[in-house]
């Protein structure tokens, strides 16, 4: 992972008194950060990211806990998803929090034979944030408008990556809304014919979707293929393929709004799929 283009003038580091960092240095503080929690690029779930050693925020914050049970807590405390929201990764840093990184193979092995080096977590700036904000703290506050501050220079720097940022939750968003519409449509259809709607039928519907967007697989076996959470599907998929998963849902909508029973709205969904796919790669290669 490379030092991202983010970076700020680095200053004096500020004094720490009992309970946090003096409030007049917080300007000072936002600079010095710089170097004192690094953003660098990288990848969590396949997908672009900016990165925080969870380490490097951990001292920065100054907490109580050792790291270990820290990051941990924090983690099952507020669901974090590993591979969504955190990586992990060998850490340069023996387990003893020497900050000596200049050790060859053999450096990382204890007499006994054992591996001395630790882990590290490799944190979005979102995560990085709430766990900076949950600490209620002086400098946890000075970290968070930090964090804030990298993510404005993104947008300034990188619009192209901010941007993908943006139609990647967009995509998101709008793939999950589409959902209880097209389970009331089906209700009201079914109901106008007498026919109760059970589980199954809505997530027939489901799958029959899925299953034409993601080659016949559904989300679940989409997710075992890739090595994701099953549960969590959604949060892997590339903004093409949410699109595409918005677009066959409200179109189904439609469809069965229009009376079209499931094996017509199966056979339509496919054809207008294949033309959807048809235009994208049209305009990807335009």
């Amino acid at each position: 992972m490379k030092k991202s283009e983010l970076s700020f003038e680095v200053s004096p580091r500020p004094e720490y008194v009992a309970g946090g960092f003096k409030p007049e240095t917080n300007k000072e503080l936002q600079s010095v950060f710089s170097d004192m929690i690094p953003v660098i690029s990288g990848q969590i779930g396949g997908l672009d990211s900016n990165i925080v050693s969870a380490k490097a925020l951990h001292k920065t914050l100054g907490v109580g806990r050792d790291f270990t049970n820290w990051i941990k807590g924090r983690i099952d405390e507020y669901e974090f998803t590993h591979g969504v929201d955190y990586v992990l990764f060998d850490s340069p840093v023996l387990a003893n929090q020497s900050t000596n990184i200049n050790h060859d193979n053999a450096g990382w092995v204890t007499k006994r034979g054992g591996d001395r080096r630790s882990k590290d977590y490799g944190l979005t700036i979102n995560m990085a944030k709430e766990l900076a904000m949950v600490e209620r703290t002086e400098q946890g506050r000075a970290v968070r408008k930090y964090f804030i501050q990298c993510e404005e220079a993104l947008s300034r720097t990188a619009p192209a990556i901010a941007a993908n940022y943006r139609q990647h939750l967009k995509a998101r968003i709008k793939a999950a809304s589409n959902f209880k519409p097209m389970c009331e449509a089906l209700d009201l259809s079914r109901a106008e014919h007498g026919k109760a709607t059970l589980p199954r039928h809505y997530s027939n519907e489901s799958n029959m979707i899925t299953r034409i967007a993601l080659g016949g697989l559904t989300a679940n076996q989409w997710a075992l293929a890739n090595g994701h959470p099953k549960e969590k599907a959604r949060d892997y998929m590339t903004t093409d393929q949410l699109e595409h998963l918005a677009y066959l849902e409200s179109t189904n909508i439609t469809l069965i709004d229009m009376g079209m029973d499931y094996y017509g709205r199966k056979a339509e969904l496919s054809r207008l799929s294949q033309r959807w796919l048809s235009k994208r790669l049209g305009v990807s290669h335009g």
